[in-house]
């Protein structure tokens, strides 16, 4: 649990309908507007069923995060949203006007059944869990520039905001209000999926216990960065079988359910992961991975630990 869950929580229990759907008016309001044969309708004009834009922008400064922004110097944020698809909604925050340049946040959010195409023990629930799935998120300070306190990870182009815990919180709080089983994350590279690991956890046992080798193995040796540009430039070897390393991403899931929850606990799934750790010992390829930096114009960030 993160310092703001129930700040947070108390915070949401404070905006009413009225404050996150305003700015519409009332034949928009309309059931037949936001709902055609059960579903989303293609013409709702609201964020997965739910928020205006108005009501974005008062949900942003409810939760404080106009503030917190503007101390990064980000200010008159400009909001859009793009509903016009019922199953993927997108959601773009600008520092100023809606530019690429200014771009700040985009979120893609997929809410419906998960398929699950992975191999899975024979005790996970049979069927397709009701999941919030993010399909994308970016968050970086487009104002700012790297440096040796903040350099850049794999995928960056501009600094992050500092945000992101604020906004799983927020996104929790929001798949709980639409009853909804989990939220689902495929994250591209290894340092994302470290990140939302302090609260999900794979799906599939294989790749929980990848996250758990190199954790035990390396970051207690090397820094976050180092560990995270290895594993994107396939610098990480298996000193088990000398293979190296190719990160592949893997659905995590924060699940809500009892009995999904009750499955990740379950002495079945941890012993599987337990199991399968034991194929690994992981080692960065250091000369590899000097090598890789140096092309990618990135060796001026790499610290070697003392």
């Amino acid at each position: 649990m993160t310092r703001f869950r129930k700040e947070y929580i108390k915070i949401a229990r404070k905006l009413t309908i009225t404050d996150i759907q305003s700015g519409i008016s009332d034949d928009e309001l309309s059931m037949n507007n936001i709902v055609s044969d059960g579903r989303l309708s293609s013409e709702s004009q609201f964020f997965l069923g739910v928020f205006s834009r108005r009501g974005l922008i008062k949900a942003i400064r409810a939760f404080g995060l106009d503030a917190i922004l503007e101390k990064s110097g980000l200010t008159n944020l400009t909001l859009d949203i793009d509903t016009s698809d019922p199953h993927i909604q997108r959601l773009f925050v600008y520092s100023g006007t809606a530019l690429a340049e200014n771009k700040i946040c985009e979120l893609v959010l997929k809410q419906g059944p998960l398929s699950l195409e992975e191999n899975l023990s024979p005790s996970f629930p049979r069927r397709n869990p009701n999941v919030l799935q993010v399909e994308w998120l970016l968050l970086q300070n487009p104002q700012q520039k790297f440096s040796l306190e903040k350099p850049p990870l794999p995928g960056q182009i501009h600094p992050g905001l500092g945000i992101g815990d604020r906004l799983m919180e927020i996104l929790i709080i929001l798949t709980r209000r639409l009853r909804l089983e989990g939220i689902v994350n495929k994250p591209r590279y290894f340092h994302t999926a470290f990140m939302f690991s302090k609260e999900f956890v794979f799906i599939n046992p294989f790749n929980q216990a990848l996250m758990f080798a190199i954790s035990k193995n390396l970051l207690a040796k090397y820094s976050f960065w180092m560990v995270a540009w290895a594993a994107h430039f396939n610098c990480i070897i298996n000193k088990k079988d000398g293979k190296s390393l190719d990160w592949v991403a893997g659905n995590l899931i924060l699940p809500f359910a009892k009995d999904l929850i009750k499955y990740f606990r379950s002495w079945e799934y941890q012993q599987e992961v337990s199991r399968m750790m034991k194929k690994f010992n992981f080692e960065i390829e250091l000369d590899k991975l000097r090598s890789a930096l140096r092309r990618n114009d990135l060796e001026q960030y790499l610290r070697f630990p003392k």
